[in-house]
């Protein structure tokens, strides 16, 4: 039976995670992506921003460095993979994706939606407030964008 974690195990209790040495003392934390909104590109050209620039020296950035995007939502509601009900409010969901936005220029580990961890540093954040078509309900929508750190 999935509960909220720790540990937050990709497909179980979370669509990917994120870990930082300076958010909860370096233990992962995962979180839920919009249906169809994570996506992995090998752009042809990738002027990196101001977000990584402490983190990835060069512009463009060098050949074969990815680039991550997806929408992490943060909703009272969530149901776990095998049905359980998370015990996360939208707010605490929300919190804890915003202690890794107020890291960017630095680096961390996210691993995706199908396990594969990357060293990666926030590029762009787009934090949106969605009330699901209701007055008192509340929830976000935070679009994404990684930058894949080379080793």
């Amino acid at each position: 039976m999935a509960t909220d974690g720790p540990p937050w195990v990709v497909g179980q209790n979370c669509t990917m995670t994120l870990t930082h040495p300076m958010v909860n003392a370096g233990t992962a934390r995962g979180f839920y992506l919009k249906p169809d909104t994570w996506r992995m590109l090998l752009p042809r050209v990738w002027y990196r921003g101001t977000n990584v620039a402490p983190v990835i020296a060069s512009s463009p950035i060098g050949v074969g460095i990815r680039v991550f995007e997806g929408v992490v939502t943060s909703r009272d509601g969530f149901l776990h993979v095998d049905g359980t009900p998370s015990m996360q409010t939208a707010s605490s969901w929300h919190t804890a994706l915003l202690a890794f936005v107020a890291q960017a220029g630095t680096v961390m580990t996210l691993t995706d939606p199908a396990g594969t961890s990357w060293t990666v540093a926030i590029e762009e954040v787009e934090d949106r407030v969605s009330t699901g078509g209701t007055t008192f309900g509340r929830a976000w929508e935070t679009r994404l964008v990684w930058v894949e750190v080379p080793a």
